[in-house]
């Protein structure tokens, strides 16, 4: 096979990051935080003394740590020692609110939890020990005894603390005391103090496990348990091996060998899966990683100047997060002193926007990387944009299956759709994810015997169809269809409809109950050239050239912006529990005015003159009566057989109300039903002379 990655690519997470500490390169830079430095070697001595800080505590094969730091070269080395001891890191945001904290910690079973001396321990953690780590994991130089009852025990000597508990009561101790000894680097060793079976690190790789630290890690062991947000609101955590992780790593280094070399930029939250990308396929391939702060990658223009000034020739980057940093790049004048050859995006559906194109113009050669994951499986499947941007599709396809992974399109009964049709995308292969943590009813539901072939099958609840080519094209969620007057509608669809207006900047479509009915709603970040006020009418308008009556959006929504979740993705979350502030397409005269021109011309303020008023009014109605209902039904046909409900008949009065200027009640849109009657009445109030046309 072309672009074979090396031989001893293979084993576990740590030990591909560990040989570069101990060979070639372990006097190159590896991290970059500021104006710090850590080279290869560097980071493995902090590696060894985690590691043993968490044997010494307890920690055992199998386990489950937490490690709770902000992003900083102590928290790679965290993870890095957790997974040399043995055990398995599940990284807990610091921003996380106590209650998510505590759901982790229990469901996880973590007894021990990684931090910093400068965060916070508040009662979330009190139900796990602490491993306190300094800057650079540095451990004391003398060693102290330490008697049960503290003596001895202070901020200079170890860094384990716990609730109420001394070292002496977290490290098994002689009866009396113990000597607390903290690791040095492993070339500061002295024979005395060495201690084969906690500290030395058998670098060899292993077909089927890593000798370390006394421990054998066997590629089959969980390297990582990461929390994410279960459609019950309740966090769920999905179980990764080094086997599945190490499949996804050979699979970068054989499609794009090198590119572990470039330097990279650390973006993403650490509790987010999409982290492990940036972080590891960089280590294991012997680059440099530059972690930007959080406040830089908060700001896209922040981080335009972050991508200049640190040189970063290779990104991973949520769409969201990805689509911001092309306006900023883009609004400016030049995109000199960016170096980005490689750009790697997940999350959500790719559609390639004006400002995407726009970045990519400005960076020759450079090519944008769609990758199809998720918390259970990693990476699925990936394709990559290259050449000139204007000649990519509307919608980025999701591409073809990685290595060792295998992409079913299923129907209700897990049978294998025709070629061409839609089906729920489902993964099985290498890549899986053990299932979730304490939650076995789920797992059964969502990882599924294959009915394809040995092992399990991961039931994603994504649609997708499978080109002629083989290549794969997503097409949303089977959560996001909803029927409307029976017909069903996919919100991605008209997501990306909005999107190709000039003046909206970003999009989501979801459903909402108004007036006890779910509707469709669209939440539209606008752009400086729409008013919310016109702004309702104008999109109604804009999407009634390429979308049935049906698909429209019943309400609109303008937040100034999108919330975002810890990983940089659009929190659909909290935008379907908005339930109010809604601005409807018929509101007001001053949306009518901006949305009308191209259909029937408005009868106008002569109306009342006319001989034939009747005849325009009539006109009037059927005009509304086709914008509201999107057909256009006989003149004595009952309006509500044909899909008008309590709210859509709100929108048609007020369509009438201000298209006519009269005072028509709600209720008369019940007691004349057809557009004969409606005529009717509307003539009827005009003769009476309680609003003049």
């Amino acid at each position: 096979m072309p672009n074979q990655p090396p031989a001893d690519f293979r084993g576990t997470i740590h030990a591909l990051v560990a040989r570069h500490g101990r060979g070639a390169r372990a006097d190159s830079v590896a991290l970059v935080h500021r104006s710090r430095r850590v080279t290869y070697r560097q980071l493995d001595g902090m590696v060894v003394r985690v590691a043993a800080g968490l044997r010494r505590s307890g920690v055992r094969e199998g386990d489950f740590v937490g490690v709770r730091l902000p992003r900083s070269p102590e928290a790679v080395a965290a993870m890095l020692g957790v997974m040399s001891a043995g055990a398995a890191y599940v990284p807990i945001d610091p921003a996380d609110p106590p209650e998510r904290t505590r759901h982790v910690i229990a469901t996880a079973g973590i007894e021990v939890i990684v931090t910093a001396a400068n965060l916070p321990q508040d009662a979330t953690t009190l139900a796990a020990s602490a491993l306190m780590l300094p800057e650079g994991c540095d451990p004391v130089t003398t060693a102290t005894s330490v008697t049960r009852d503290g003596a001895g025990y202070g901020p200079d000597t170890p860094y384990l603390t716990a609730p109420d508990l001394t070292l002496a009561d977290l490290i098994p101790a002689a009866e009396s005391g113990f000597l607390a000894l903290d690791l040095v680097a492993p070339d500061l060793y002295e024979p005395d103090l060495y201690e084969p079976d906690l500290y030395e690190h058998d670098r060899d790789v292993a077909a089927g496990g890593v000798q370390v630290g006394g421990v054998e890690v066997g590629d089959g062991q969980a390297a990582y348990a990461v929390f994410t947000s279960g459609s019950t609101g309740t966090p769920k955590g999905a179980v990764m091996t080094h086997a599945a992780l190490v499949n996804l790593l050979r699979w970068h280094e054989r499609v794009r060998p090198g590119h572990g070399r470039l330097r990279t930029a650390q973006l993403c939250a650490l509790s987010f899966d999409f982290a492990f990308h940036e972080i590891f396929s960089t280590l294991c391939g012997g680059g440099t990683l530059v972690i930007a702060d959080d406040e830089t990658r908060h700001s896209p223009h922040g981080l335009a100047g972050f991508l200049r000034e640190e040189r970063i020739e290779r990104v991973f980057a949520p769409v969201t997060l990805l689509e911001h940093l092309a306006r900023a790049v883009t609004e400016t004048e030049t995109s000199d002193g960016l170096r980005l050859r490689e750009v790697v995006t997940t999350g959500e559906q790719l559609r390639l926007t004006r400002p995407l194109r726009d970045l990519f113009r400005r960076l020759p050669g450079a090519r944008l990387h769609n990758h199809y994951g998720a918390t259970e499986f990693q990476d699925a499947t990936a394709w990559t944009l290259a050449g000139d941007p204007d000649e990519w599709p509307a919608v980025a396809p999701i591409g073809r299956p990685i290595d060792g992974v295998r992409v079913h399109l299923v129907d209700d009964h897990l049978a294998e759709v025709a070629p061409g049709a839609v089906g729920e995308l489902c993964v099985a292969g290498a890549g899986l994810a053990r299932g979730y943590l304490g939650q076995p009813e789920l797992t059964a539901r969502k990882f599924v015997p294959n009915p394809f072939g040995p092992g399990r099958l991961y039931r994603t609840g994504d649609l997708a169809l499978r080109r002629p080519d083989g290549v794969l094209e997503h097409l949303g969620r089977t959560d996001t269809q909803l029927k409307v007057h029976g017909v069903r509608v996919e919100a991605g669809e008209i997501e990306a409809l909005l999107l190709g207006h000039p003046q909206v900047r970003a999009a989501v479509v979801l459903a909402a109950e108004i007036d006890g009915q779910r509707r469709l709603v669209a939440h539209v970040v606008l752009g400086a050239g729409l008013d919310p006020g016109t702004a309702p009418r104008q999109l109604d308008a804009f999407l009634a050239r390429a979308l049935p009556r049906p698909m429209l959006p019943t309400a609109y929504a303008f937040p100034s912006a999108f919330p975002l979740t810890s990983s940089g993705k659009t929190d659909r979350g909290q935008l379907a529990a908005v339930r109010g502030g809604f601005h409807l397409p018929f509101d007001g005269p001053e949306a009518k005015a901006e949305a009308e021109g191209d259909l029937a011309p408005d009868p106008g303020p002569g109306l009342d003159t006319a001989p034939d008023r009747r005849d325009l009014v009539a006109a009037q109605v059927r005009r509304s009566v086709v914008r509201v209902l999107g057909r256009t039904p006989a003149p004595d046909t009952d309006l509500f057989s044909l899909g008008l409900d309590s709210l859509s008949a709100i929108l048609l009065r007020r369509a009438l109300q201000d298209a006519l200027r009269c005072e028509l009640g709600q209720e008369d849109i019940f007691r004349y039903p057809t557009e004969n009657a409606l005529t009717g009445r509307v003539v009827h109030l005009l003769e009476r002379g309680s609003e003049r046309l």
